[in-house]
């Protein structure tokens, strides 16, 4: 089976992790919304799950569907459309996770302003990164229509990307350098200490999962690499590293978050044992009744015995003997 053309294999292995994709960040937005301790920066977390949702649902689909139906009428059509769909879903994740180490700089290196921001400030949060992805998006689309040049997107492109990624880099250092120095409630220095590294550890994964692929788009606009051996195969694989990316943050979470892990383990145990921990709750139950009504039976079909077995004289201390 030749690897460096599409072939079932590949088609696959996108299908389980769109899956996967799916699952998991559904179970993300499900549990962070449940949490009775909920916290405002989950709410961005909450936004970048949606953004890899979009990824599973429709991006991946996407990349199957074009490589799968080559035949398929106006082709080229339908491969600018997902293009659109992945840059949208592409500059909302990584702008998210810009907003994110933002969040976390501001909270560690000025806890007491950060425990005053108002909601409207994360909502705000929130919609830029989604306003700025539909902004990628239509300049997209103004190069499909020929309105402006692909090279000058390119450009665009190129510096839209670059900022996110410097962004995170000086927050992150910034997170780096207060550390030591953070005064005030130690249990509340702890979680947000805690918390910070968790969403490091996930925006240096995502980047890792995410670099390779904006490498090879440089090398595939300003280099002719198509007619180099195994292009094929090195795509496929580099895309996949790439939506593997939108299943990073379900993976990191349960190792880093406790109350996620369990919430995740009750909601897991609920769906695999459903049914026997339905019918051993109605089980005890209806044992615990047939034994109230039972006593309460004897108590009513014989009284006089209760109450000569309660009002007869204890019975007397045995004699002891002693043989000599």
């Amino acid at each position: 089976m030749d690897f460096n053309l599409w072939n079932i294999v590949w088609s696959l292995c996108f299908g389980l992790l769109a899956t996967l994709i799916v699952v998991g960040n559904l179970l993300t937005i499900w549990i962070f919304l449940k949490q009775t301790l909920r916290k405002r920066a989950h709410f961005l977390l909450i936004s970048l799950a949606v953004a890899d949702l979009l990824v599973g649902l429709l991006s991946v689909p996407q990349y199957i569907a074009i490589n799968t139906y080559l035949d398929m009428p106006d082709p080229l059509l339908w491969f600018n459309l997902y293009q659109f769909t992945d840059i949208f879903t592409g500059i909302a994740s990584i702008f998210t996770l810009s907003a994110i180490s933002l969040e976390r700089m501001y909270a560690i290196s000025w806890p007491f302003h950060h425990r005053t921001l108002t909601f409207r400030v994360y909502i705000f949060a929130i919609a830029v990164p989604w306003i700025l992805a539909a902004t990628s998006a239509f300049i997209r689309l103004l190069v499909y229509l020929s309105i402006i040049t692909f090279e000058s997107f390119v450009y665009f492109l190129i510096l839209f990307q670059g900022t996110p990624l410097l962004m995170m880099c000086i927050a992150y250092f910034v997170v780096w350098k207060k550390q030591p120095t953070m005064m005030g409630n130690q249990n509340h220095v702890a979680r947000e200490i805690r918390l910070a590294k968790t969403l490091f550890i996930v925006t240096g994964a995502s980047l890792l999962t995410w670099l390779p692929f904006q490498i090879l788009n440089l090398l595939v606009y300003f280099c002719d690499v198509t007619d180099l051996p195994y292009v094929g195969i090195t795509i496929h694989t580099i895309k996949f590293l790439q939506n593997s990316n939108s299943l990073v943050n379900v993976i990191i979470y349960p190792f880093r978050i406790s109350e996620f892990k369990n919430n995740l383990l009750q909601i897991l145990h609920c769906c695999v044992c459903p049914r026997d921990r339905s019918n051993g709750t109605v089980s005890l139950r209806q044992l615990r009744v047939g034994q109230f009504h039972h006593s309460q039976e004897l108590q009513v079909a014989n009284p006089v015995s209760t109450l000569e077995k309660d009002s007869s004289p204890p019975p007397l201390a045995p004699v002891v003997t002693t043989v000599l």
